[in-house]
């Protein structure tokens, strides 16, 4: 369904009229699938949101990952069923753990401090967690996602620390947020979605087995 959608879409409005084969198709496909994929997860967060009043919170994880997820990458669903169940989860997890989770301060400071060290990993480790579906080949390129990924989690995480005391709520949401972000680029999140990375995939090997700039 989704894919006679997106051709529907690529040819009667997209490239009316033309006909257009090969790479540029594909690219242009890919793009508008993922569109149609995703505006019915979008629009189901929306409308829970808004149901549930805590639009602002969901805001807050949505501003975290256009930020800092954008950069990091991870693990995807490889289902739109699964896709559908996982972004769900992430939207409303920290939102449910901001609201429901009373943790003293002393001690969300000591896991504010964890998660940040856990994230310094992560960028070292892992960033950019790319897919073999949107490989990341350029040395260089890869090397900016790392630069810019710890700028910013040393920003949100700065801004964070100022911002506990006076909404302690954001706060935790902000700090689940990341953990989740960081989580899907391990290699467990990779093994249950059954994803794969740029370097683990035999058409993009011969990338990371000679200096590329």
């Amino acid at each position: 369904m989704v894919e006679r959608i997106s051709n529907y879409l690529l040819d009667h409005f997209l490239y009316k009229g033309e006909n257009v084969e090969g790479n540029e198709r594909e690219i242009m496909l890919f793009g508008v699938t993922r569109i149609v994929e995703d505006v019915p997860k979008y629009l189901f967060v929306f409308i829970v949101s808004l149901f549930f009043n805590i639009l602002p919170k969901v805001g807050i994880v949505m501003l975290i990952t256009v930020l800092y997820k954008s950069v990091v990458g991870g693990a995807h669903a490889r289902t739109n069923i699964e896709c559908f169940i996982y972004t769900s989860l992430y939207f409303f997890l920290p939102v449910i753990i901001g609201m429901f989770l009373n943790i003293p301060i002393i001690y969300l400071y000591i896991i504010s401090v964890i998660i940040f060290i856990y994230s310094l990993y992560v960028i070292y480790v892992h960033v950019p967690a790319d897919t073999e579906e949107i490989p990341i080949l350029n040395k260089s390129k890869r090397k900016n996602y790392k630069i810019k990924a710890l700028i910013l989690i040393t920003l949100i995480y700065i801004l964070t620390l100022l911002l506990s005391k006076y909404n302690v709520e954001y706060t935790k949401i902000i700090l689940s947020t990341i953990f989740f972000i960081n989580f899907f680029t391990s290699k467990f999140m990779y093994k249950i979605l059954r994803c794969k990375h740029s370097y683990e995939s035999d058409e993009f090997k011969e990338y990371f087995n000679v200096n590329k700039e």
